[in-house]
């Protein structure tokens, strides 16, 4: 463990060495956030500055100072970013507003697919022609599309006022990484929301756990997948391969399940209901079910505001195959430029559609059997994820499936030597993902001992994050 924390100390501050079987990603240079979550000074400075503000303003003011509060925000990240956020704001007001006047279905139609052209279009301008990303951009785009369309729909009034609709997209605590809230679920919460003693207890409960499955567990198993890419993928044994998928598994779950618990935490603080977005994804029979218990905001914007209006599972088989695809496809782009993304999204269609049409009897049938299908199969696919070069993929497959012979006698006892560095930080991981944590959290986090453990946590994620043991959120680059 101490070799772990050692690496990490070096692997932080400095970019990485590009040997051989190390991918980068080519033509895009992504932007890197001043501020975030997990960072100092939003917790020192801007969290404790903006609460007071908020706390103690009038409960009219505080739509406006939690929009100004999230542009302040975004703007510590990027200046151009905020600007950018502001005016996907702005046109999006004026867009709802003329959708509820017009009357006729036709004009209505227009003004939807010119919100619609207009988002996507900036989202896609960014993301795969302009040199930088600004902050959130993924997120609030698909935030901002849920007003016009549930608007179009009538299944929700339009926003009363620009301030009311800034409050809403770009509330600072999901503005990076989500979770992606529709309209017609969060506008009423805007209008009217209450802040509890209990509320900002229990968030401020919910954001120290987030910080410590990110800056403990995380940035911790995180240094294992760093180690092995510096290295090289040609120089890895067949054991450490798999060991390396399971660690950026293990990574990108408690890197994204922190920032999302810290994201809910900070809403119930400031007296919003925002939606979990994980449900033990590695207790799932299928690939199908792992991504209903993943990321479960997205998965939910996909089913609602495109898999449905394609027409689902209504319209035959074949259709339902198609619309499967489109939607995975969809998902691989959204977040990624480059190739492997779009394999990644395919590949996941492909098991989901297969699940779908016969294999998800057989799994649900055996569930030892969808178990092993899930632990085997969810790490190759965040391989394929996680390594832009299709090269170094190719490589790091051989080693992952030495068929020829060659993956096994490499460097045969690397494993052993990480695999003590890394088995208990593993273990933690396991034991906090298990449902019995959720039921013991849910029994004892008002107890004092639950918050003196989450005092001592508190500062030892401070201490890690002062001392370099920590990396940004993984997502804010998507």
């Amino acid at each position: 463990m101490s070799k772990a924390l050692t690496n990490m100390t070096v692997a932080i501050g400095r970019p990485d060495p590009v040997p051989v079987g190390r991918e980068i990603r080519p033509g895009r240079v992504r932007r890197c956030a001043a501020v975030g979550l997990s960072d100092l000074n939003f917790i020192f400075r801007f969290l404790p500055a903006f609460l007071l503000v908020h706390f103690l303003c009038p409960a009219k003011c505080r739509n406006a100072v939690l929009f100004g509060g999230s542009i302040v925000f975004c703007g510590f990240c990027s200046l151009p970013g905020a600007a950018i956020l502001l005016g996907s704001v702005a046109v999006n007001y004026v867009l709802t507003r003329i959708l509820d006047c017009r009357k006729s279905p036709g004009w209505r139609k227009g003004w939807l697919a010119a919100a619609v052209l207009f988002h996507v279009g900036v989202l896609g301008y960014f993301k795969y022609m302009a040199p930088s990303l600004p902050p959130g951009i993924s997120f609030y785009t698909f935030t901002l599309l849920t007003a016009a369309i549930d608007v179009y729909r009538r299944a929700e009034r339009p926003p009363r006022s620009f301030l009311e609709l800034g409050a809403f997209a770009a509330m600072f605590p999901k503005l990076l990484s989500g979770p992606i809230t529709a309209y017609h679920d969060t506008i009423e919460q805007v209008r009217r929301r209450k802040i509890t003693a209990k509320g900002v207890e229990y968030g401020l409960s919910l954001m120290i756990v987030g910080l410590a499955f990110k800056v403990i567990i995380a940035d911790t198993v995180g240094i294992l997948w760093h180690d092995i890419r510096t290295v090289g993928f040609e120089s890895i044994s067949t054991p450490l391969a798999w060991m390396g998928a399971a660690a950026y598994s293990v990574q990108l779950l408690f890197d994204f399940q922190g920032y999302s618990l810290m994201a809910v935490g900070l809403g119930s603080m400031l007296g919003f209901r925002l939606p979990r977005n994980f449900d033990h994804p590695y207790r799932s029979l299928s690939v199908s079910e792992y991504y209903r218990r993943w990321h479960m905001s997205l998965g939910r914007w996909f089913r609602d505001y495109l898999y449905i209006p394609l027409g689902g599972s209504r319209r035959g088989a074949a259709r339902t195959v198609c619309n499967l695809l489109i939607v995975w496809l969809a998902t691989g782009i959204w977040h990624g430029v480059t190739l492997n993304f779009l394999i990644w999204g395919l590949a996941l269609g492909f098991f989901i559609v297969m699940e779908k049409l016969w294999l998800g009897k057989l799994l649900n049938g055996h569930p030892v059997v969808g178990h092993l299908y899930v632990w085997f199969l969810i790490p190759l696919t965040w391989v394929v994820f996680a390594v832009t070069d299709l090269g170094s993929l190719g490589i790091y497959f051989t080693r992952l499936f030495p068929f020829r012979g060659g993956g096994i006698a490499v460097n045969p006892r690397d494993w052993i030597i990480h695999g003590k560095n890394y088995l208990g930080f593993f273990l933690a991981a396991l034991a906090v993902s298990c449902p019995l944590a959720d039921s013991v959290w849910k029994r004892f986090w008002n107890t004092l001992g639950a918050k003196v453990l989450l005092f001592a946590l508190f500062w030892v994620c401070v201490y890690r994050i002062v001392t370099g043991l920590h990396n940004p959120f993984l997502y804010l680059g998507f």
